[in-house]
């Protein structure tokens, strides 16, 4: 008998285009349409149940898992399905697979564990290989699919069993419709969105994607709707031509450190027409053509925020389970475990200080120094307050972990 793990992919043949029903031991069942490659029908499945399924006349043994699973809506924030909290940091790649190896290579080098791609910028067989490689190197892709049913009904049947995928619509009027027909072939139930949708309450978008600039939204979506955000576009490090595309990278920075801090995910975007440090970095720019700005296809990025996001990085890897905004500082953006962890986003603040009330005992506490990626700490004893003294410049964060 032929096994898998469990939230892996299982590829079999078919001799026809007929729905196959899997079905668990335990009663369990999902129905799957096969998609067609070449001269073959195949069908893949993402068993979520440990045990044995059957379908048609064969069967095999779903086997302990390897890895955290797919990712889960929790309330307002994300779970992998083995319950262990996700801390997504996204950036922006929507380039065409010629130049996909440079790509994957920068991303392998990356703070970014998510990257958005585009679905109608690669065939279905490169955008196999684009998610097969994202999953050596534990890298989630986000799909911005078109408005096509004919794309939806190719794709879903042939991706859904990645299990580091989640599907992203365009906003028109046949946006619910094609989310519906999405959740009908998905059988491993990724998380689902549309971008900049004018309404995103409907319980069939399980988060919401949204244009924002300034990062104070946030926190009213996060209220006002009751789910994980998104802000899939804040603008552009860069030196384009439009004001999205020519943001400063302090500015780029500080929208995803401050959007971070109240509770969302924001997805960094670059777009240099120029290497800001003088250096070709890519074919184009080789072959004396323009070169391609990274989110629109480029080979690396080039900016300052990618590089400075590694801090940003460090800090989710370590956020302990149950962190949320909290509204104790008002002039602060705060995410916290009330009592026993806190950070601070200052921002464009110069604070010669911050005061917190703590409960009695020992802290560790860290000056993190965005901008220019450095770390200060310290052991503290507190009774009552804390007070954190802080260099006075611009892009400052403040963590405190109470010590075990």
């Amino acid at each position: 008998m032929r096994s898998v793990a469990r939230w892996e992919v299982l590829e079999v043949e078919v001799s026809d285009p007929a729905p196959v029903r899997f079905v668990h031991d335990n009663g369990t069942s999902a129905y799957l349409e096969p998609f067609r490659s070449g001269e073959r029908w195949l069908v893949r499945f993402m068993p979520d149940l440990e045990g044995t399924w059957t379908f048609g006349q064969e069967s095999f043994t779903c086997m302990p898992p390897t890895s955290l699973g797919p990712v889960r809506r929790h309330g307002t924030g994300l779970r992998w399905a083995d319950g262990t909290a996700y801390h997504p940091l996204t950036t922006t790649w929507f380039g065409q697979p010629s130049g996909w190896p440079d790509a994957y290579r920068a991303l392998t080098a990356s703070p970014f564990n998510r990257v958005r791609l585009r679905a109608d910028s690669a065939s279905p067989d490169e955008l196999d290989v684009q998610l097969r490689d994202l999953l050596t190197i534990d890298v989630a892709a986000e799909l911005f699919l078109p408005p096509s049913e004919s794309v939806i009904r190719e794709l879903v049947p042939r991706l859904a069993a990645y299990r580091n995928l989640s599907w992203c619509l365009e906003s028109t009027s046949e946006s619910r419709r094609l989310a519906e027909l999405i959740a009908e072939l998905d059988s491993s139930h990724h998380l689902i969105s549309m971008h900049e949708a004018t309404d995103p309450g409907p319980p069939w978008l399980t988060h919401l994607s949204v244009r924002l600039e300034n990062l104070r939204g946030v926190s009213a979506l996060r209220r006002d709707f009751a789910k994980p955000v998104f802000v899939d576009a804040c603008g552009h490090e860069g030196n384009g031509t439009t004001p999205d595309t020519s943001l400063r990278p302090e500015e780029m920075l500080t929208r995803i450190w401050e959007g971070t801090v109240r509770g969302a995910h924001v997805t960094h975007a670059e777009w240099y027409v120029e290497d800001p440090n003088g250096i070709e970095h890519n074919r184009q720019a080789h072959l004396g053509q323009p070169s391609v700005p990274w989110s629109a296809g480029g080979a690396r990025p080039v900016g300052v925020a990618a590089q400075r996001l590694r801090l940003l990085r460090d800090v989710l890897d370590e956020l302990p389970d149950g962190v949320e905004p909290i509204d104790d500082y008002r002039d602060a953006p705060t995410l916290a475990v009330p009592g026993s962890y806190y950070l601070q986003y200052l921002g464009e603040h110069q604070f010669p200080d911050r005061t917190f009330s703590l409960p009695a005992g020992a802290y560790n506490v860290d000056v993190l120094d965005v901008w220019n990626h450095s770390v200060r700490s310290t052991r503290e004893t507190v009774t009552d307050t804390l007070t954190v003294r802080l260099p006075g410049t611009q892009y400052q964060a403040i963590q405190i972990r109470r010590s075990s």
